[in-house]
């Protein structure tokens, strides 16, 4: 006789699931604190004077702190303030290994390798950032030219590769004047320099008044004419033929 399979146990019930509490009314999930904002960072450059029409090759080095947001016309205002020179001039940018060559990519790259002051665009560099156009690495060096009516000066540009957070509070860009080395090129020569310290050299010329009581009048008491002469005296080459005399 067979024997009947054992019947198969019963799988046990599950528990039903429990039902999440509701919600309270008002609550609400806590939200990640909000991320601060990162400082700005500024970079530090180097400006030194490489040629001039007026420089005597003395040392001029300046360093200059520029927010990652600056073009190049704030590095042009830059270095203006830096050295003290006046914008009286046009100015370019161009990439080369040395600022006397031909070899020079221009900045914008329409630009003439020697351009004259009409062919320059100022406003175009306020699109063109720095660091965009600030080489890291390699030989060439980015240079900054200001022309004037003596000759172009010549400015010299690197990356210092100091970065950091920009200070609050401050004004970039922003020279670090505790780093300067050498004093800033004459702009317009020595001569015209020497001449503007004098204290006198932009005093108008007195213009008619009589002269000082204790100066000698070179003219005499009448007009210029001498003592006891007059228009009509025929001493002083201006005899009206009168006396018959010839001149």
């Amino acid at each position: 006789m067979k024997k009947s399979a054992p019947a198969k146990k019963a799988a046990p019930k599950k528990a039903p699931a429990k039902k999440s509490a509701p919600a309270k009314k008002g609550a609400t999930k806590a939200s990640a604190p909000a991320k601060k904002p990162a400082a700005p960072r500024v970079h530090r450059v180097r400006v030194s004077c490489a040629d001039g029409p007026w420089w005597d090759g003395e040392e001029c080095v300046r360093f200059v702190e520029m927010s990652e947001s600056s073009n190049l016309y704030d590095l042009h205002v830059a270095i203006q303030a830096a050295v003290d020179f006046d914008e009286e001039g046009p100015f370019f940018f161009f990439l080369a290994e040395d600022c006397d060559t031909e070899e020079r990519e221009m900045l914008p790259a329409s630009l003439p390798v020697d351009p004259q002051k009409a062919e320059i665009d100022d406003d175009v560099y306020e699109e063109m950032k720095l660091l965009d156009n600030l080489p890291r690495t390699g030989l060439r060096r980015l240079f900054y030219a200001f022309k004037s009516e003596d000759g172009d000066w010549f400015f010299e540009v690197r990356h210092t590769g100091a970065v950091s957070d920009a200070k609050p509070g401050e004004y970039y860009p922003l020279p670090v004047e505790s780093l300067a080395v050498g004093p800033n090129p004459t702009q317009y020569g020595h001569d015209f320099d020497d001449f503007a310290e004098d204290p006198d050299a932009f005093r108008p010329p007195e213009r008619g008044g009589a002269p000082d009581d204790d100066e000698e009048n070179p003219y005499g008491d009448d007009d210029g004419y001498g003592d006891g002469e007059d228009e009509g005296d025929g001493d002083g080459g201006f005899d009206d033929g009168s006396d018959g005399d010839d001149w």
